[in-house]
């Protein structure tokens, strides 16, 4: 296995602040520090990286294909903390991996997009309420919805 120092400080997704990114240099690739994620969220007993390759390893070899990725190079090891480090492309799978309920949530989400053209995710869709509304509004357009379903 590969072995190269990258620091991983960078959050791309707020909803998975322990999933953090970094790379050595602006045009090289962006690993995630996969060990961290485990460490944090996952299940040391039942979660690691190789069992994550194997299970998706078809997945992996589509990403590959489809980018131009040496597939050697998709996980490597941090030199400094010893980490497994995996290639960005495979971040959002490695979350399913690790909490199967948030597969479904992108399912969810893939079919809102195919079938109506259109989807957010629920930190926006809270968020913009938020910003639209004031408690007490929402408080009242929640009851109104719920008499008018029930």
């Amino acid at each position: 296995m590969k072995e190269e120092k990258i620091p991983c400080r960078i959050i791309r997704y707020r909803e998975f602040p322990d999933l953090l990114f970094g790379t050595l240099r602006e045009d090289g690739p962006v690993y995630f520090d996969a060990t961290r994620f485990i460490q944090a969220k996952g299940d040391a007993r039942r979660h690691n990286v190789r069992d994550f390759r194997v299970a998706f390893h078809h997945w992996a070899t589509a990403l590959a294909d489809a980018y131009g990725i040496d597939r050697e190079k998709m996980i490597i090891r941090d030199e400094a903390s010893g980490h497994l480090l995996i290639d960005e492309c495979l971040a959002l799978l490695f979350v399913v991996y690790i909490d199967p309920a948030f597969g479904v949530y992108l399912l969810e989400r893939v079919d809102e997009l195919l079938s109506g053209g259109f989807t957010v995710s629920d930190t926006w869709l809270v968020q913009a309420a938020g910003l639209r509304f004031t408690k007490e509004e929402l408080t009242q357009i929640l009851e109104q919805h719920e008499t008018q379903h029930i």
